[in-house]
């Protein structure tokens, strides 16, 4: 493996702002000196995450995660620290002078590898065929006629698959891959007898889908012309690097631009996108199917603050724009909902009426969660008819009831007041009995809860006592190399719990080698995740200098202490086995051993 020199990893380290690296990932609100956030490393509503601007470090308070930002490339995207500095590197225009390895680029496990690898392979074999064959003229001139550039096609990585059974396969049985493991990774399907593969996409459009980092994971293959016989899209299955609950598309390029706008647009479907992009529309996502996920949420919430949702007019949009609402509600997102005339589906509507109209009419008109509710239901009803009249007051009520502010409930009163025609002072009271209701139904349920809460307890901790002497103890080694030569030659095995002895051993290491303390370059070169959230949160411990002396003593105390109790119950425990085994002699020997052991506490 090729080694960095540590100048070149310093220099990558001080010209990355973490505020901005991470900011990339995370919505970021400054509050005093530091900045908050979701964190990216596990499931959270009200944020904890937050990032040092001057100590140039992160930390949640939540999962314990903490690191700079090298050890944030390495954990949010799963990749050795090479790689990590790579990333960092061509983000910072650093010319590193050589290349390493793609393999962890994709943050999935190097299991899962070759299938990375050959998604890769396969994409750029049909974009070739797209872009420079015969075969590939047909499909070209039909997205050419749909207004595709060939500079959208590239950025896309739009391909074709010839109509060929085994075309692919073959190629990636000369490329020497595993072809039990192709087929778990959706690109051949075995045949019926056994014998062989053969391609899972032929004769198709091929549209690349890539995760969070760019990587290709799946395929959505289109027809040229509609027949019964086939489905319009072939999507890939699901695999080990493909999950749809987890893949949002277009979200690697669009990710920098929602960041820097606050704002997002869902879409139904990938083709969507892609319209919405030739119209000047960089901030775009869409789905894979009419699935929406709490993952997906989850990491758009981290990026925007805004939700606007974008699906087609017809029935079936009508339902998607509804169940994201809801569900974008529930996740805290503020969510709106751009409504399409007709039928229309966004490619559509910019095909009809341009990009500028589908930005600024579509798109810069949104309406709120509570207006669309009121569109959706009042667009089946025939309000001169008085039970749809009562059907579309009774629905309204329900989420009036819930989901919206004093002002917000007024002023939807008044419109369903003008749109039906029944009095304000009606509709208030039937409103107010429908919240009273609901407060009840809502007040069983924190009952119910909290009895669940009493059963359930919660199971989280603070450190115990020998964990934070061990904390606070490595603190001082990481910062002082003449510190962890004392320790290390007058206290052998002062660590407790098997993680911090490991460090220790790590570290001794580190030293030999480095010579002086520098705890980010020891945390980048550990490559387990959970030891690197040690040494940060470590690292990061407020110490008193005037006082560094005093604190490492009690440690060590407080750490040979915990060791003499923890041995003098071992010995017990040996006596009354000795006992049992009639070994009278060992067993007086370990008394007088356990005498021994509990004097010396008091020498400490």
């Amino acid at each position: 493996m090729t080694k960095i020199p540590e100048e070149t990893i310093e220099q990558v380290r001080s010209k990355t702002d973490i505020v901005d690296l991470i900011g990339e990932y995370v919505q970021l609100t400054k509050r005093g000196r530091n900045w908050f956030g979701l964190c990216p490393f596990h499931g959270e509503s009200t944020p904890s995450f937050s990032v040092a601007e001057d100590k140039q470090l992160f930390h949640c308070f939540g999962c314990g995660a903490s690191g700079n930002a090298i050890t944030f490339v390495m954990d949010i995207e799963n990749s050795p620290f090479t790689e990590a500095i790579a990333k960092l590197a061509d983000r910072a225009g650093i010319e590193l002078g050589y290349t390493f390895n793609e393999s962890s680029k994709s943050g999935q496990s190097n299991e899962f590898q070759h299938m990375i690898e050959a998604h890769t392979l396969a994409a750029n074999f049909y974009s070739h065929l797209l872009l420079n064959t015969v075969e590939g003229e047909k499909a070209l001139h039909y997205l050419e006629q749909r207004g595709f550039s060939r500079d959208h096609i590239e950025k896309y990585g739009i391909g074709w698959s010839l109509d060929d059974r085994e075309v692919l396969t073959q190629l990636l049985q000369r490329k020497k891959f595993d072809m039990k493991e192709m087929e778990r990774a959706g690109l051949c399907i075995m045949k019926n007898d056994g014998t062989g593969y053969f391609d899972r996409f032929r004769g198709r459009i091929m549209f690349p889908l890539h995760d969070d980092n760019g990587n290709v994971v799946a395929f959505s293959g289109r027809i040229l012309t509609n027949t019964k016989e086939e489905a319009k899209y072939l999507n890939s299955p699901e695999t080990p690097i493909f999950e749809k609950s987890r893949l949002l598309y277009n979200f690697h390029h669009a990710r920098l631009n929602v960041r820097k706008t606050g704002k997002v647009i869902l879409f139904e479907g990938f083709m969507d996108t892609i319209s919405a992009e030739r119209a000047g529309v960089m901030n775009s996502v869409a789905v894979m199917g009419t699935s929406l996920s709490d993952t997906h949420l989850t990491k758009l919430k981290r990026i925007a603050n805004q939700l606007i949702i974008c699906c087609d007019g017809d029935n079936a949009g009508w339902e998607a724009a509804k169940r994201f609402a809801l569900l974008s509600s529930e996740k805290g997102l503020d969510a709106q909902i751009a409504l399409l005339p007709g039928k229309m589906d966004p490619d559509e509507y910019i095909s009809t009426y341009g990009g500028e109209a589908f930005t600024d009419k579509i798109l810069g008109n949104p309406h709120s969660y509570m207006s669309f509710i009121m569109a959706y239901y009042k667009r089946s009803k025939n309000l001169s008819h008085e039970n749809d009249v009562l059907q579309y007051i009774h629905e309204v009520m329900e989420e009036l009831a819930r989901k919206v502010s004093p002002i917000e409930r007024d002023l939807m009163i008044r419109q369903l007041s003008s749109e039906t025609g029944v009095s304000k002072e009606a509709l208030n009271e039937q409103l107010m009995k429908k919240v009273g209701t609901l407060a009840k139904q809502d007040k069983a349920k924190r009952q119910d809860e909290q009895e669940k809460q009493i059963v359930f307890k919660d199971t989280s901790r603070s450190p115990t006592g020998i964990e934070r002497a061990e904390r606070l103890l490595l603190s001082h080694l990481l910062s002082d190399g003449i510190l962890f030569d004392r320790i290390r030659d007058e206290n052998q095995g002062i660590f407790i719990h098997e993680e911090y002895t490991t460090i220790y051993v790590k570290l001794a290491g580190f030293y030999e080698q480095h010579k002086r303390p520098d705890f980010h370059r020891f945390a980048e070169s550990l490559e387990d995740r959970e030891l690197r959230k040690i040494v940060m949160e470590a690292a990061m411990l407020e110490r008193d200098p005037e006082f560094a002396e005093l604190e490492i003593t009690d440690c060590i105390h407080h750490l040979e202490k915990h060791q003499i109790l923890r041995r003098i119950d071992e010995m017990i425990h040996e006596s009354k086995e000795a006992e049992k085994m009639n070994d009278y002699t060992r067993a007086l020997e370990l008394a007088r051993e356990i005498i021994q052991l509990r004097k010396s506490l008091s020498a400490l």
